[in-house]
C-alpha cells in the first residue's frame, strides 16, 4: 500500500472511533444526531449529520433516503487498517 493510502485508512478509522461512518454508495461520512446537537430525542427516524467536503462544514442531511440510510454504511471491519507484516 502506498503511505497516501494508509494514511486515509488511519483517517478513516479515526472517523469510526468518533462515530462517523462513511456511505458507500453517497460517498458521503455520516453521523447519527444526538440530543446534545439540538435535535429531539423522539423522532420515528433517526437524523443524520453529514460533512460537506464543499463547504467543509458538518449539515443536517435533509435527503430522502428510500429506506434505511444505514444500509449504504461501511461496517467498521470494512474501516480497520491491516498492517501486514515486514518482510
Amino acid at each position: 500500500a502506498m503511505p497516501k493510502d494508509l494514511l486515509q485508512a488511519y483517517a478513516a478509522q479515526e472517523l469510526y472511533h468518533r462515530d462517523w461512518r462513511y456511505h458507500m454508495d453517497l460517498k458521503l461520512w455520516f453521523r447519527r444526531a444526538t440530543a446534545s446537537d439540538g435535535v429531539p430525542a423522539h423522532q420515528q427516524q433517526p437524523t443524520y449529520f453529514y460533512f460537506d467536503i464543499n463547504s467543509w462544514e458538518c449539515r443536517l442531511f435533509a435527503g430522502n433516503m428510500h429506506g434505511n440510510l444505514t444500509a449504504g454504511l461501511m461496517s467498521e471491519e470494512d474501516v480497520r487498517v491491516r498492517v501486514s507484516g515486514a518482510k
